[in-house]
C-alpha cells in the first residue's frame, strides 16, 4: 500500500543535485504508484534514456511507450516514459494554437532556437507548459517528472515566474501564468527532493527546498535522503577488544588493515549523522531516508528495495 502522499497532487516534479540518485528514485516513485493500481507517467526533462530499461521498456524518447505493467490487487499499474523535447514541446504548443502541420513544423525547427536566445527560461517554460497540458488533460493519475539537476531545477521551476516579470501579455504570459498557477496548487504539483547526507548535496538542498517554496509556492513532499549507511553498533569496539570477544588472534597485518576500515566506517557514520541533524534542523520535513545498495550494475532487484523503502509511512523529523 502506497503512502498518501505519493498521490497528493497529481504531478510529482523529482529534484536534486547531480549523483544523488533522483532519476533512480523518479523510477522508484512510479513504481510505487503502480503497485497500488494508478497509470503512472515518468517524464525525463533531460532525456535520460536509462530509466527506460530499468523499469523494464525500452529507453526513452519523445514516444509515449509503456515501459512496465505492474501487478496490483485485483488488477494492475503500469508505467509508461517519454522525453519531452523543448522543440517538441513547441511543436505542440503551436498545434494547440492552431497553427498548420507544415507551417508548424518549420516554425519550430526555424524559430525556436533564435526566440529561445532573445527569452531566457522560455524552453524550460515549454516543457513545463506541456507538462501541465497532460495534467490538465488528465493523460495518467500520476505525472512523475525527473527534473534537471538541483543547479538547473531552480531555474526550470522559476521559468514561468521569471517571464511573469517581464512580460506583460501574449500567449507567453498567458502560458507562464497557467504554468505558475499548477506549482503553486498543492492538489495538482508538489517536488520530492533527494539528497545524500553528504554536506554539499545538502547544502544545495536545503536552498532549493527554501527557494521553490517561498518563491513559487509550490508544496514539498516527504524529503528523500538516498543511500544512506546503516548503524552499525560493532564499530563502537575496538579491533583487540572485537578479536579477544570472538577467541581470534590477529597477525599486526590484519588488525592494521581491520582498524583502518573501522576508522573509515566511524567517520562515514558520524558524517552521515551530522548531516541528517542539520536537515532536522533546517528543514521542517518528513523524512524517507533510502538504504546505500553497494553494486556496480543497479538494477530491477535494486530497484524493488528502493520502492519498499520509499513506500514506508514517513513522520516530521525533529
Amino acid at each position: 500500500m502506497q503512502p498518501a502522499w505519493v498521490t497528493d497532487a497529481r504531478v510529482v516534479v523529482v529534484a536534486g543535485k547531480g549523483g544523488v540518485g533522483s532519476s533512480t528514485v523518479s523510477a522508484a516513485l512510479a513504481l510505487v504508484a503502480a503497485r497500488d493500481g494508478a497509470d503512472v507517467l515518468l517524464i525525463s526533462v533531460d532525456g535520460r534514456p536509462g530509466i527506460g530499461p530499468l523499469l523494464g521498456g525500452a529507453p526513452l524518447d519523445r514516444e509515449d511507450r509503456v515501459l512496465r505493467i505492474v501487478p496490483a490487487g485485483k488488477g494492475s499499474g503500469r508505467i509508461r516514459g517519454r522525453t519531452i523535447p523543448p522543440q517538441q514541446a513547441f511543436a505542440d504548443y503551436l498545434e494547440l494554437k492552431g497553427v498548420g502541420g507544415v507551417l508548424r513544423k518549420a516554425a519550430a525547427a526555424a524559430s525556436l532556437d533564435s526566440i529561445a536566445a532573445a527569452t531566457p527560461g522560455l524552453e524550460h517554460l515549454l516543457v513545463l507548459g506541456k507538462i501541465k497540458e497532460l495534467e490538465r488533460e488528465r493523460a495518467a493519475d500520476l505525472i512523475v517528472v525527473d527534473a534537471p539537476p538541483a543547479g538547473h531545477a531552480a531555474s526550470f521551476l522559476r521559468s514561468a515566474s521569471a517571464l511573469q516579470a517581464v512580460v506583460a501579455n501574449g500567449p507567453v504570459r498567458v502560458q507562464a501564468d497557467e504554468v505558475a498557477a499548477m506549482l503553486a496548487d498543492r492538489n495538482r504539483c508538489q517536488a520530492l527532493l533527494v539528497t545524500l547526507a553528504e554536506e554539499t548535496p545538502v547544502n544545495e538542498v536545503i536552498e532549493l527546498a527554501y527557494d521553490i517554496e517561498e518563491a513559487l509556492g509550490l508544496s514539498l513532499a516527504p524529503l528523500v535522503v538516498n543511500s544512506c549507511w546503516p548503524d552499525r553498533d560493532g564499530l563502537l569496539s575496538t579491533v583487540t577488544a572485537a578479536s579477544k570477544s570472538q577467541g581470534v588472534k590477529l597477525s599486526a597485518a590484519n588488525k592494521a588493515a581491520l582498524d583502518a576500515s573501522a576508522d573509515f566506517g566511524r567517520s562515514r557514520l558520524e558524517g552521515q549523522r551530522r548531516q541528517l541533524a542539520r536537515l532536522a534542523d533546517e528543514l521542517a520535513l518528513p523524512r524517507i531516508v533510502l538504504p546505500r545498495l553497494p553494486t556496480a550494475d543497479f538494477g530491477a532487484a535494486e530497484l524493488e528495495i528502493m520502492a519498499d523503502a520509499l513506500a514506508v509511512p514517513v513522520t516530521v523529523q525533529r
